[in-house]
C-alpha cells in the first residue's frame, strides 16, 4: 500500500475528480482538506505526513493535479459539490471540513450547502470579498485579469510570479523541485478562473449567521493585508466561529508553521470530542 494513494472519482456532471487518501487502520475522523489555488494538495503535505491517526481525503479542484479542467466559469458551489462526491466515493457520511484560502471558501461553502456532510469546518483564510463594503476594492480580480493577460501571452512564470513571489520571494523558482515546478504551471491555467468565482461567491448573511457546524478560523501573523481583512469579515459574519492567529505564518498556515498548526487543529478536534485529548 502506497503513503499516500491516488485515487478518482466522476461527479454527477461527467467531470472527473482526482483525488489523494492516507487511510491507515482505526484513523478517525475523516478529514476533507481543500487546498488553495495553483498549490494543489502539496498544501496538506505536513498534515498528511505527520498526522497519520486521522483519515485524510484531499481532492484537487477542477484544473489542478489530474482532476478535469475548471473550464471558464467554475463557482465554489460545484466545487463544494465536486468534494462531497470524494466523500461519496470513499464512503463517508462526515467528515472535518479543512481548507486553506480558495479550499476554506470551499469548505465554508458545503458547511452552508450541506451543513449534515460536516462534522466540524476549520477554514484557514477564507476569502468571501461579497462580505467587505467594496468588495475588497476587487483586488482578487485585479489580480485574475492580470494573471490571465500573461497566460494568453504565454508567460506562464510571469503569472506564477505574481502568486509565489509574495509567500517565497522573488528567487521562489530556486526553492522548488522540477517536478512541483511543472504541476504548479499546469495549475496556474486555471487560477484566474478560481480567482473570479470567489469574487462571485456570495453566500448572503442570513446564512452565514445561521451555520451551526462548528467552525475554527484561522489565519496567519504574517499574511497579507488583504487575507486578514477577508478572515476577519467572515468572523464577523459567523457569531458562533472561533478566531486563532497563528505566530510565524502567511497566508499558507499549514505548510508555513505546520507544528502550530497541527497543534491547533488537534485540539480543536479533541474539545469536539472527535479523538482523544
Amino acid at each position: 500500500m502506497a503513503l499516500i494513494e491516488q485515487r478518482t472519482t466522476t461527479t454527477d456532471d461527467g467531470a472527473r475528480i482526482a483525488y489523494e487518501v492516507r487511510s491507515e487502520p482505526g484513523a478517525s475522523p475523516a478529514i476533507l482538506a481543500l487546498h488553495g489555488v495553483l498549490v494543489g494538495t502539496s498544501n496538506w503535505v505536513h498534515q498528511m505526513l505527520r498526522l497519520p491517526q486521522l483519515r485524510w481525503i484531499a481532492p484537487f479542484f477542477r484544473g489542478h493535479g489530474a482532476s478535469d479542467p475548471a473550464g471558464q466559469h467554475p463557482s465554489i458551489e460545484r466545487a463544494a459539490l465536486d468534494a462531497l462526491a470524494v466523500l461519496d466515493a470513499e464512503g463517508v457520511a462526515q467528515a472535518v471540513v479543512v481548507g486553506n484560502s480558495l479550499g476554506a471558501t470551499v469548505g465554508l461553502a458545503l458547511g452552508l450547502l450541506r451543513p449534515e456532510r460536516a462534522q466540524a469546518l476549520v477554514l484557514v483564510e477564507p476569502s468571501v470579498p461579497a462580505l467587505l463594503p467594496d468588495r475588497g476594492g476587487d483586488r482578487l480580480m485585479a489580480a485574475a485579469r492580470q494573471a490571465r493577460e500573461l497566460l494568453a501571452a504565454g508567460r506562464v512564470d510571469e503569472a506564477l510570479d505574481l502568486f509565489l513571489t509574495p509567500r517565497l520571494g522573488a528567487d521562489w523558482a530556486q526553492k522548488v523541485g522540477r517536478r512541483r515546478l511543472a504541476e504548479w504551471r499546469h495549475n496556474v491555467q486555471s487560477t484566474p478562473a478560481w480567482f473570479e468565482a470567489v469574487m462571485n461567491f456570495d453566500p448572503g448573511p442570513g446564512p452565514l449567521a445561521a451555520l451551526s457546524v462548528p467552525t475554527l478560523l484561522v489565519y496567519g501573523a504574517n499574511t497579507q493585508p488583504v487575507y486578514r481583512e477577508l478572515t476577519l469579515a467572515v468572523a464577523e459574519a459567523l457569531p458562533f466561529a472561533d478566531l486563532v492567529e497563528v505566530p510565524d505564518a502567511g497566508h499558507g498556515v499549514p505548510a508555513d508553521n505546520p507544528e502550530a498548526f497541527n497543534a491547533l487543529l488537534l485540539q480543536f478536534l479533541a474539545r469536539l470530542g472527535l479523538i482523544r485529548a
